[in-house]
């Protein structure tokens, strides 16, 4: 088969192509490259010049192609209207070039930002879209339109997951860095919020495995470890694996809320848009768990890492390339 994907230069779309190299079924990877190959230099990918705005490049791409991987997004950005962009007018500009080109299969990453906060119990595939950031509306917008523009014989399946983490990854990597120092901050009792999570390896394993899904329509699944997970529990696993003690500091929801309209205010007199923002501390102070029963049940998906194996992993990774 012939895959194309786009977002293969990113953390979770490296992570895949590296599998669908591995995997004997894919005969070319056709990767979207605006410019840097980042994780995919020196790989054995069909390298496609060109963004999600050129509709030439994209027409090109899927010429033949089997399945696409749409993991291309954008996770932050001051103004809405640049996620909208980036999001829901992309993903419409994949579909659409797709479904005119007869792609039978199509791949799309979304987010359980795109649901929001679980508030008591896992959210599932069934409950409302109700997202608390402008990230969570876009992805909710961009699964909107995608159930607008599906027709046909195309078989489209959207994928949810939470926090992903493993190596490459350099968000979430920031709290495992504060861990290294010694010094963890949690917002909350460390007992609540809790929130669901999964390994890279995973996720990976549910692209792969959604892959296979044939029916024609637009079809969502949450993919998770399995297990909701407290802050005090990863403050825990991550100390254990460091081998390192911490002191944890514990941040009443408010405060979080503060510091991250401080840092941003602080960082837009240098142009820059931080990782700690007004936007993300909306979902951090939030209770964010999800159930990957219906991806089990229709997919196979079956999460092959805990929590202890998958942050071994991603920290010992960190290690040897120097970012611990």
């Amino acid at each position: 088969m012939k895959a194309f994907v786009t977002g293969g230069t990113g953390f979770i779309g490296s992570h895949l192509v590296d599998a669908l190299l591995d995997h004997s079924a894919y005969s070319e990877i056709r990767c979207l490259i605006r410019s840097n190959r980042k994780w995919l230099k020196g790989k054995n990918i069909t390298a496609v010049m060109g963004d999600l705005d050129e509709l030439s490049a994209l027409r090109d791409a899927v010429r033949d192609t089997d399945i696409i991987f749409h993991i291309a997004g954008r996770v932050m950005a001051p103004t809405y209207r640049e996620l909208e962009h980036a999001n829901v007018e992309a993903t419409e500009n994949i579909i659409r070039v797709a479904q005119k080109a007869g792609v039978p299969k199509i791949i799309v990453l979304s987010s359980l930002a795109a649901v929001g906060p679980s508030n008591g119990r896992p959210v599932t595939e069934e409950d409302p879209l109700k997202p608390v950031s402008m990230y969570g509306r876009s992805k909710k917008q961009m699964e909107r339109r995608i159930h607008e523009i599906a027709h046909g014989d195309t078989s489209i399946t959207i994928l949810r997951p939470p926090a992903v983490y493993g190596p490459r990854e350099d968000q979430i990597y920031s709290f495992f860095k504060m861990v290294d120092k010694r010094i963890c901050p949690i917002i909350g009792d460390g007992e609540k919020p809790e929130i669901s999570m999964v390994y890279v390896a995973d996720v990976v394993q549910g692209i792969l495995k959604a892959a296979r899904q044939a029916t024609p329509g637009v079809h969502t699944y949450f993919l998770t470890d399995g297990t909701p997970h407290t802050w005090n529990k990863i403050r825990e696993t991550t100390s254990r694996v460091l081998g390192k003690k911490n002191i944890p500091i514990y941040l009443k929801p408010g405060l979080v809320k503060k510091i991250a309209g401080l840092v941003e205010k602080t960082a837009s007199f240098f142009g820059i848009y931080p990782v700690l923002n007004s936007e993300k501390a909306k979902e951090m102070i939030l209770e964010w768990t999800c159930s990957s029963e219906k991806a089990r049940k229709e997919l196979g998906y079956t999460p092959q890492y805990t929590l202890e194996e998958g942050v071994s992993r991603t920290i010992h990774w960190y290690q040897r390339h120097h970012w611990l």
